[in-house]
């Protein structure tokens, strides 16, 4: 609000009766908010300033019981409650803060509640509740930003693309996986994407790209012909390297996940595209976390922080791997190894394989695969596989 020159003046209040204030214009906005459809006459959100992490938490009495047959509690008047109105839930108990819900869980009065990871965490250990009785499954990932009222908007009509552009340059921390959720997702598709970077294919063309590298100048030019190529929806440099036979091949591979990745990109040493799944906004990434950060890290996976993409309304983590020459002694010596365990390997689901082991990582990559990863969906297919290997 400072950075757009917004004086404002912030009041503490129920959820219920923010939302009630709003719809009576005596306030011009509330937060943190999710959208909901009871308030879309009376105003609009702004993009996320914060994403929350939800999840379900379920004692152990309770873990073999039907979902139609549990005691759930709720914060009244929370984003939860309303969550529970449109799942048709009518909990057991209602309570006005998150600290008493857990204390009337630790009682036993409920046994299933709806709150975010973090707060979860936090709020157990103040009010000592022994957490590692309580199963925990993953719900859903929550924008929450500030829903301002449609007469506020309508007087400063340029004022919510502001507030939006100025929420990156104010965020503190950026939202990223905990680390039992980057071994979730990385047991579904870490072993086919590892595969996939050393197919000859991508490891042949990334090394044709390097041969020819650009100068700093070039790359901000074809950058920049790029976005703006994508801006006047001309079909330029990126559509046509979408359309190559490789980024074609991508494409193809990312089917198999079911909208798991949701975007491939084959990137050289310099970080230019080499070959895309789908359109991207850049041509160079050579100056993004997903790049740089993967390349100094010298191990043989990075995940990014979370982002959401509000025209799609999907949360994407990307996962880079970097690649690196295959010799022809590591060809020789690969072939064999695979032969000899190509029977066993064949019986095994590649989700199993073990998380935590890292191989040997050469010193220099010659480029990096990137797969964007639909971290909700991957979540919720974990949450509901039937194998715990998948989510161990």
């Amino acid at each position: 609000m400072q950075n757009v020159g917004q004086p404002y003046d912030v009041l503490d209040m129920p959820w219920l009766r923010a939302r009630q204030e709003l719809r009576l214009q005596r306030i011009d906005g509330y937060y943190t908010a999710i959208l909901l459809n009871e308030m879309s006459p009376f105003g609009q959100l702004s993009a996320p300033l914060y994403l929350e992490n939800w999840y379900w938490f379920v004692a152990p009495s309770a873990q073999r019981l039907p979902k139609e047959m549990r005691q759930y509690g709720v914060v009244r008047g929370s984003h939860q409650a309303k969550w529970f109105e449109s799942l048709g839930i009518t909990p057991t108990v209602e309570v006005n803060t998150a600290e008493e819900l857990l204390l009337v869980l630790k009682r036993k009065r409920i046994d299933t509640v709806l709150m975010d990871l973090e707060t979860f965490a936090e709020i157990a250990e103040r009010v000592e509740l022994t957490t590692e009785a309580y199963s925990s499954d993953f719900f859903r990932y929550v924008p929450l930003g500030v829903y301002f009222s449609s007469r506020y908007l309508q007087e400063k009509p340029d004022f919510l693309a502001a507030f939006n552009h100025n929420i990156p340059l104010c965020t503190q921390t950026p939202f990223a996986l905990s680390e039992r959720e980057k071994v979730q997702i990385k047991n579904q598709l870490f072993i086919a994407a590892e595969q996939l970077s050393q197919d000859p294919r991508l490891v042949s063309a990334v090394q044709e790209a390097n041969s020819q590298p650009s100068s700093e100048e070039q790359l901000t030019l074809l950058d920049k012909q790029w976005a703006d190529e994508l801006a006047l929806n001309i079909s330029g440099l990126a559509v046509s390297m979408q359309q190559s036979p490789l980024s074609k091949y991508l494409h193809t591979w990312q089917q198999q996940f079911s909208g798991q990745v949701a975007e491939i990109m084959l990137m050289d040493q310099q970080g230019r595209n080499v070959a895309i799944s789908e359109i991207t906004s850049d041509y160079w990434q050579g100056d993004e976390a997903k790049f740089q950060q993967a390349v100094q890290a010298l191990q043989p996976y990075y995940f990014d922080a979370v982002s959401f993409d509000a025209s799609t309304q999907r949360f994407l983590v990307h996962l880079s791997i970097p690649l690196y020459e295959i010799k022809t002694d590591d060809k020789t010596a690969g072939n064999k190894e695979r032969g000899n365990k190509e029977t066993a390997d064949n019986t095994i689901n590649s989700n199993t394989r073990d998380a935590n082991a890292t191989p040997a990582i050469p010193a220099t990559p010659i480029g990096m695969l990137i797969l964007g990863i639909d971290v909700e969906l991957s979540l919720q297919q974990c949450a509901q596989s039937l194998s715990a290997l998948d989510c161990s």
